[in-house]
């Protein structure tokens, strides 16, 4: 797989953003492709940021396979060491990112002079012919950025870089957010109407493929569980039903992960299609529900998926939910509530109108080819919520 390390604390391990943002900046990758790839890449590094050492990381690669963000210096460093597995470097086509080790002379009032006269005669050297061959000996290429010799790099290199370095913060920082691990209820409607077809395949079936695309977007120390609901699926006045309860991904009940347990239970989901909607009652036991197991650590929400309106003529008012919501929520342990419409006949205004009141966001599937991808863009809101 994968290792990236913290960008956030790392230099190196944000590169390939400032790398994708020069190339988006370039023309050269459509506009919307950097805010839709962080998603899946922050989500599925989450659980490896605590990898801050590249020489670690690569030591990894060595060992088990696999890809890391490194400079050219730490591979030629590994490659140096004595493993007996070389590792190769390369850099994609468009170029890559140079980093700079500036000197800055922070010596006070009179000193300062000659720690600046200092710095000044340091960069000298560094470019002088005894510079050059104790930086190329290290693995770090002289100040004309030319390719170290023997083999040991990656040869000539195109210089990826950004205008705005605002940019660039604003999309570590989505980045953070998006990293942060997911505590999540997911709830799906699974009243008559799912039945419906929607091109070639049913609704339901489509929000069951849709699901199984959604959940391979967690990683492994993402706390998910799923219910359905309909009017009176639970028994009595109850309109949900408990298929999987919240536990982390990688937890193991008698032998069998919950990544697996959930994905069965995703796929009983057309079995249990029948009767009408009933969503304001619903979407308030999950919204406690999710509250009652608050995890600091995490993003804590609710995923409603729903093709309807509410038809459960002795649930609460829409009011009455919206009031109970605000009233609830408490700042400091927030859980928003994320909707998703599926086709038009989702009413799209209450959805967002309960999402609004927890500070989530909605999102609206208008056609099948469209259910997959408000997932990602669920998940990206995460990081404007």
């Amino acid at each position: 797989g994968l290792r990236i390390g913290d960008p956030l604390t790392s230099t190196v391990s944000g590169a390939p953003i400032v790398g994708a943002l020069s190339e988006s900046a370039a023309g050269t990758v459509p506009g919307d492709a950097v805010p839709g790839a962080l998603v899946p890449l922050a989500q599925a590094q989450a659980a490896n940021m605590h990898q801050t050492d590249p020489a670690a990381r690569l030591a990894a690669v060595a060992s088990d396979g696999g890809i890391a963000i490194a400079t050219e210096q730490q591979v030629a460093g590994q490659n140096a060491g004595d493993s007996a597995v070389r590792l190769e470097a390369t850099t994609p086509n468009s170029g890559a990112v140079f980093l700079d080790y500036p000197v800055v002379a922070t010596a006070p009032g009179s000193e300062h002079d000659d720690a600046r006269s200092a710095g000044v005669a340091l960069a000298e050297v560094m470019g002088s012919d005894a510079g050059r061959a104790a930086l190329a000996q290290r693995g770090f290429r002289a100040p004309d950025r030319a390719p170290l010799d023997a083999g040991r790099g990656v040869g000539d290199v195109a210089v990826l870089t950004v205008e705005d370095p605002t940019e660039t913060a604003q999309v570590l920082r989505r980045y953070a957010v998006l990293a942060l691990p997911s505590r999540a209820l997911v709830v799906e409607d699974v009243s008559g109407s799912m039945a419906e077809q929607a091109g070639p395949e049913t609704r339901i079936a489509l929000t069951v493929q849709a699901s199984e695309t959604g959940a391979r977007l967690f990683p492994d120390n993402a706390q998910l569980g799923l219910w359905a609901f309909s009017i009176g699926l639970g028994g009595g006045s109850q309109d949900y039903k408990e298929l999987a309860p919240i536990r982390r991904l990688d937890e193991t009940v008698d032998g069998v992960s919950h990544r697996q347990r959930l994905t069965d239970a995703v796929r009983t989901l057309p079995s249990l299609v029948k009767g009408g909607t009933g969503l304001y009652d619903t979407t308030l036991a999950a919204f406690r529900k999710v509250k009652e197991g608050y995890d600091p650590a995490a993003i804590n929400s609710v995923i409603l998926l729903t093709d309807g309106a509410n038809e459960d003529p002795s649930t609460i008012s829409l009011d009455e939910l919206l009031a109970t919501l605000k009233r609830e929520q408490d700042p400091a342990r927030p859980v928003i509530i994320v909707t998703i419409g599926i086709t038009e006949d989702a009413d799209a205004a209450v959805l967002q109108k309960i999402s609004a009141a927890t500070g989530g966001t909605s999102h609206v599937a208008r056609t099948p080819a469209e259910i997959p991808g408000v997932f990602v863009d669920a998940m990206r809101s995460r990081a404007t919520s």
